[in-house]
């Protein structure tokens, strides 16, 4: 079973210490639990990738594959090898201008190949997909993460005919937390965010299972 973990982060001064790379963490470590074999987690940390905006050329019904976009491709061919895709989505203004990208570049290879063929199957057709969303609220702001960033974010997956994965009726397109309190250093423009981390793991974990149970499901 392969699963990649998108770590939707950008921000450079945190790099591997980011919520979202260590909520992949988790996922990784909740997984491997749940499933100790044969189990291959990548983690693919955005900050590592250049994303470049769409132009609407159209050679990617062609290509199969972005023409002016080698970063897209690599992260496209890593989704395309996983039996299933974590997205780990912190709140920007409110989606990360790379998620969008690659949100973007999926539905237009999907809709280019859909006019050619209305009876197109996209080869991400039901491939589990959990979102997992955060920001640097705390949990009064977890209704506003689903609005702002899960259900939008499931609506783009959905759109290519991915499989979005929830907990329950309550969290149908996946999980948001929160933080517990920040303050500002000094020497920073930036604030200093605590995490619930064993709190969070535990919220993840129903997500998970739910993914790992659709995976083998699909693989039987």
């Amino acid at each position: 079973m392969k699963i990649a973990c998108i770590s939707a982060s950008n921000v450079e001064m945190a790099r591997g210490r980011s919520a979202s790379t260590r909520a992949c963490e988790l996922v990784e470590e909740i997984a491997r639990r749940l499933h100790p074999a044969d189990l291959e987690v990548t983690i693919l940390p955005l900050l590592d990738y250049e994303l470049k905006a769409c132009r609407m050329c159209g050679k990617c019904l062609e290509l199969g594959e972005c023409y002016r976009d080698e970063a897209f491709n690599q992260l496209y061919h890593e989704i395309l090898k996983a039996d299933a895709v974590f997205l780990v989505c912190p709140h920007y203004a409110p989606i990360p201008s790379k998620v969008m990208v690659i949100t973007e570049k999926l539905e237009e290879m999907a809709y280019l190949n859909w006019c050619a063929n209305p009876n197109y199957l996209s080869p991400l057709k039901d491939k589990p997909v959990g979102i997992i969303a955060h920001g640097g609220q705390q949990e009064q702001a977890l209704p506003y993460y689903k609005a702002a960033l899960l259900d939008p974010l499931a609506g783009a997956f959905g759109s290519v005919q991915m499989r979005v994965i929830g907990i329950n009726e309550k969290w149908p397109n996946g999980m948001a937390f929160g933080i517990t309190n920040l303050w500002k250093p000094d020497d920073s423009v930036f604030v200093t965010i605590e995490h619930d981390w064993e709190g969070v793991k535990a919220r993840i974990e129903p997500l998970v299972a739910k993914m790992l149970e659709a995976v083998e499901n699909r693989l039987d």
